[in-house]
């Protein structure tokens, strides 16, 4: 009893740990500032796409479970009751008088049978074969499901921290147009520039408050579709944290290492030669028509009354009999004809999918890999036109204190400034994204 006691003592223990722990740990999201990582475990958690792969999981697996039941033996029981009527003969034909024999009218038996199959022409086994493949395809469509998933979700946050990054540049912009109506003021105050001027720099601060509207409800839009994906309640108010998302370093190696890579880890090739095992056990399946069926069996019953004698006996009598049972489908020599070659012509299917998967996979890593060096080349790109558009504004900026440039130049070479600025976020994200996206296509994301 002071054993039984201690064993409940300490499930009970267990339950509240985990019942805390799991507390603790929604506690310590903080759905104000959402991190990319914990972004990622929400939406394996949540989301209805990966519940639904892994309740489809569940379901081949249950069926490659119900398929191992096959080989067990089938075992039935029957009983029956039936009131007969007495017999009559017709001697001198159907419309002549008939001559009545009294019989036993009442008949029951209870009848319990088994049978097992002894040779299936491999059709049994070569059927567990196949729902274990699907289970293992189904495991892997589930993870690719999941990396999909991520991919999706790191895409989100990419294009969240982008629209951010510009949101704060258009806000830099707006304090330093706030600067240059207050100096514009002071010039048209001692009569240095004409009411035009400064109704063109307070033009320019009206435009950056639009964009920075447009930018403010891109994000709010842009976090709710995050939401969506981590399948959050409505009302579940979030914002994610975006620092440290973007990496300056990311080493890529060789592209011929890469592909290699992809053709491993990539779950399509998997799936591809899994469904060409597939196809063959389908043709061992189909090929197993032109073979016997071997069945044992047996059956013990009893019965009233005894029809074995004759006449019968008003006896109940118990009989049992065990034995084989072989049959062989005779048309399936001319049936099975062109299943045979149907099942020829899928695995040939099969093999030239194998290929082009893996001619599809080459020439994704390869364009992604281009895309990827691509983007290093426009950020140096992007860099030098930062500098040459900076330079330009500072001379223009110069040359308008002085009043040997007009106020619509210096606001062309501000937005240039800017445009040079939006660019090199913009580009130094997208190589962040080309990061990701060759990661996925390899199989490492």
């Amino acid at each position: 009893m002071k054993m039984i006691f201690s064993a409940h003592r300490y499930h009970y223990m267990a339950l509240c740990l985990l019942l805390i722990s799991n507390l603790l740990h929604s506690q310590m999201i903080d759905y104000q500032h959402l991190s990319l990582q914990q972004a990622v475990e929400i939406g394996l958690k949540n989301n209805k796409k990966i519940q639904i792969s892994h309740l489809k999981n569940e379901m081949s697996e249950t069926k490659e479970k119900d398929l191992k039941m096959e080989k067990l033996p089938d075992i039935e029981f029957h009983t029956s009751y039936n009131q007969v009527s007495n017999l009559f003969q017709h001697e001198n034909g159907v419309f002549g008088k008939a001559t009545k024999y009294d019989i036993i009218n009442g008949m029951y038996d209870f009848t319990l049978s088994a049978s097992i199959p002894v040779y299936m022409g491999g059709k049994i086994k070569n059927t567990e074969k196949k729902a274990a493949i699907d289970t293992e395809i189904s495991s892997l469509k589930t993870h690719l499901d999941k990396r999909q998933l991520t991919m999706e979700i790191i895409t989100a946050f990419l294009q969240i921290h982008h629209l951010k990054e510009q949101q704060g540049l258009i806000n830099d912009k707006m304090h330093e147009d706030s600067v240059n109506i207050k100096q514009v003021k002071a010039l048209k105050a001692n009569g240095v520039v004409t009411v035009n001027e400064v109704l063109r720099t307070s033009l320019q601060l009206s435009n950056h408050k639009m964009s920075w509207t447009e930018l403010d409800n891109d994000v709010q839009i842009a976090e709710h579709k995050l939401k969506t994906i981590l399948s959050l309640p409505e009302n579940q108010e979030m914002h994610v944290d975006t620092e440290d998302l973007i990496s300056e370093n990311a080493e890529i190696p060789y592209v011929d290492e890469l592909t290699e890579t992809a053709l491993h880890k990539n779950e399509s090739v998997e799936m591809a030669n899994k469904n060409l095992s597939l196809k063959e056990i389908d043709q061992k399946i189909t090929k197993a028509n032109y073979l016997p069926k071997i069945t044992a069996g047996g059956e013990y019953f009893m019965k009233y009354p005894n029809m074995m004698f004759f006449p019968p006996e008003p006896y109940a009598y118990r009989l049992g009999m065990i034995g084989v049972n072989l049959t062989y489908p005779i048309e399936s020599l001319y049936k099975n004809k062109y299943k045979m070659q149907e099942a020829k012509e899928n695995i040939t299917l099969a093999k030239l999918q194998i290929e082009e998967n893996e001619e599809n996979i080459r020439h994704n890593v390869y364009e992604t890999y281009k895309k990827f060096e691509e983007t290093d080349q426009k950020v140096k790109i992007a860099e030098e036109a930062i500098n040459q558009a900076k330079e330009n504004y500072r001379i223009v900026r110069t040359k308008y204190t002085n009043k040997l440039s007009l106020i619509t130049e210096l606001i062309d070479a501000d937005n240039a400034y800017l445009e040079a600025q939006s660019n090199l976020i913009s580009v130094k994200i997208n190589r962040q994204l080309k990061y990701y996206q060759l990661q996925y296509a390899i199989g490492n994301l």
